[in-house]
């Protein structure tokens, strides 16, 4: 097992959006953040039910469909002490945060 397991998407959200959401998918946790959207930032959760986990956010980019422009974001979560199938597991169980509803 490595240090940690990093699992890297590109995600339909801005930093104030994510950092909205985040706090619901990890209850209980402590959150420490730093950095802004142009810049790109990082945070740490400490006491996740698995532990601790550190994302980094890319600056917040644009995604354009003709006329209509959405926010984009590359987010890096580094699970740490755990094993790939226990990070992936926690990821998918996190990400249903972040989902919006859609057709």
């Amino acid at each position: 097992m490595s240090d940690f397991i990093e699992i890297t998407r590109e995600m339909g959200t801005n930093h104030k959006d994510f950092l909205r959401l985040l706090p619901k998918s990890v209850p209980d946790a402590q959150i420490h953040t730093s950095g802004d959207e142009n810049e790109g930032a990082k945070v740490v959760i400490e006491d996740a039910p698995f532990g601790r986990i550190e994302v980094d956010l890319s600056r917040v980019g644009e995604r354009r469909i003709a006329l209509l422009a959405l926010p984009v974001t590359h987010v890096t979560f580094r699970f740490y002490n755990v094993d790939e199938e226990t990070a992936h597991k926690e990821y998918n169980r996190m990400a249903k945060y972040f989902q919006r509803g859609g057709g």
